[in-house]
């Protein structure tokens, strides 16, 4: 749920922001048009908090414990093994 938790919280404050929208449109149509800014406000903190943090989440450095970073001697072996397979200029892969 850790790893989610960034995506839900994104979502829910868009959502929260096109909700307050459209109350701010509903309250600007009334007589006291007044009372509409805290619902516009709302509307532009929340689409913008929601954004930013979807923007945050797609640039974001992941690190799966799954596939670790290769090492040195794993990158040795794939090219020693690309070299050879580079010599015998044999089509089918190794």
């Amino acid at each position: 749920m850790r790893q989610n938790f960034p995506g839900l919280a994104a979502w829910t404050l868009l959502l929260l922001g096109i909700a307050a929208g459209g109350v701010w449109l509903v309250m600007l149509g009334r007589p006291d048009g007044a009372a509409a800014w805290p619902w516009g406000t709302a509307a532009i903190v929340g689409l913008a908090a929601g954004g930013a943090l979807m923007v945050a989440i797609r640039y974001r450095w992941h690190n799966d414990p799954l596939e670790p970073e290769t090492t040195d001697e794993e990158a040795a072996v794939y090219r020693r093994r690309r070299r050879r397979h580079d010599d015998n200029d044999d089509p089918t892969p190794v």
